[in-house]
């Protein structure tokens, strides 16, 4: 279904009005079509923060031209997002209230139509959708994996790691998933809520007054805004801090039914790479739905590929029939995904973890990888850990506000 068109005030008013794709032409090549008709321009909704307006441009980036050269695109922010106007209190509780924190009020921009699309970090996209939706991971995914920024003093002091920090050093996050897995690592670390867009919280930890000794962030949006130089140290598997679902990742949302959108958008996710991180998302929020979580609450996943043919070996799960050699110039998207999982309890006391493998090509193949991680975290206690934390949503402000 076609929507209704922009306002004109809102589009030559809008700073981001651009083509994806450079329309000037050397004046001796012929024009085919003198006077083409008026292109659509794709109307792209997010927040205001650097990194949300970042991530619009390089969505655009990845839109395929059209006939006349386009698709021209107009980015439209706004703050009215429950996540961005209350910045006093803790996510854990705000997200306790039943909304989506960051896409909620940008839904209804699109379902009324101002807007054609929504381009959200996909670790802020709920993984239950309204019927009215679709959502989909487009692109490359950047540096999944948390990031650990010092501060300035102790930059000089030559420290880089939340191990080398000494006893009650200040760790600045708003997430309650790397608070609870920095409490379970890190226990001689204190744990503080620090809230705001990227910029806001290196501002608060470059003000001695403060009290921050370091901050963790997203890794993926340090990048995006050109401050991947501040970076310290990588929390990964390997230091038992596995990233929240979707990080790194770039989600598109719009109108189901929006056939021209929808033709944008397909061709967007054809490469071998840009199916990989679809299907691990698709495998990530799988999980996470079955658990009946949300970005609210201590679960942490992990994603690496290994390419297979069909003659692997017979202790996992069994492969699909052999299909013609493809192209070694365009080798398939599809193989083993190694899918890790924790969830923790918030005072990271608790932890239960599990791995699977399971052969990957397609969406369904994806969820099945999901739901035998999620039968191996349930028959391991992880329900247990999510109820308590259900039933005691003030716990998390007696553990820092975190």
């Amino acid at each position: 279904m076609a929507a209704p068109p922009p306002s004109t005030s809102t589009i030559t008013e809008s700073p981001y009005t651009h083509s994806a794709q450079s329309q000037t032409q050397p004046q001796s090549q012929p024009q085919p079509h003198p006077h083409p008709p008026n292109p659509r321009t794709l109307r792209i909704g997010t927040r205001s923060s650097a990194l949300a307006l970042a991530q619009c441009t390089l969505f655009t980036t990845l839109l395929p031209p059209t006939t006349h050269g386009g698709p021209l695109t107009t980015i439209i922010p706004t703050t009215t997002s429950l996540g961005d106007t209350d910045k006093s209190t803790d996510l854990h509780t705000l997200a306790s209230g039943g909304k989506a924190l960051w896409t909620e009020d940008l839904e209804q921009e699109l379902l009324q139509g101002r807007v054609d699309v929504l381009v959200h970090s996909m670790k802020d996209v709920p993984t239950q959708i309204a019927r009215e939706f679709r959502v989909v991971a487009v692109g490359g995914r950047e540096e999944a994996r948390d990031a650990v920024v010092m501060s300035a003093t102790r930059t000089k002091e030559g420290m880089r790691t939340l191990r080398g920090l000494p006893d009650g050093a200040v760790v600045g996050t708003s997430s309650v998933r790397r608070a609870a897995m920095i409490r379970r690592m890190y226990p001689h670390l204190r744990i503080q809520d620090v809230r705001g867009n990227v910029g806001t919280r290196l501002d608060k930890l470059d003000n001695p007054e403060m009290g921050f000794d370091a901050l963790v962030l997203a890794g993926a949006g340090v990048q995006r805004i050109g401050l991947g130089g501040r970076v310290s140290s990588w929390l990964g598997k390997e230091e038992g801090v596995l990233h929240a679902v979707g990080q790194g990742a770039l989600g598109v949302e719009w109108r189901a039914g929006d056939e021209w959108v929808e033709g944008l958008i397909g061709g967007l996710g054809k490469g071998r790479e840009a199916k990989r991180v679809r299907w691990e998302c698709v495998a990530e929020r799988g999980v996470l739905r079955a658990l009946e979580g949300g970005c609210s609450v201590p679960v942490g996943v992990a994603c690496s590929w290994q390419d297979s043919s069909p003659d692997a070996p017979p202790s996992l799960t069994p492969l699909p029939a052999p299909s013609p050699t493809p192209n070694p110039s365009h080798p398939s998207a599809s193989g083993l995904l190694n899918l890790h999982g924790m969830v923790v309890s918030l005072d990271g006391q608790e932890c239960i973890q599990g791995s699977q493998r399971h052969y990957v090509s397609s969406d369904a193949e994806a969820e099945e990888c999901a739901m035998k991680l999620y039968r191996e975290l349930v028959e391991k206690g992880a329900e247990k850990i999510l109820k308590e934390i259900t039933l005691n949503r003030g716990m998390i402000r007696g553990l820092g506000g975190a």
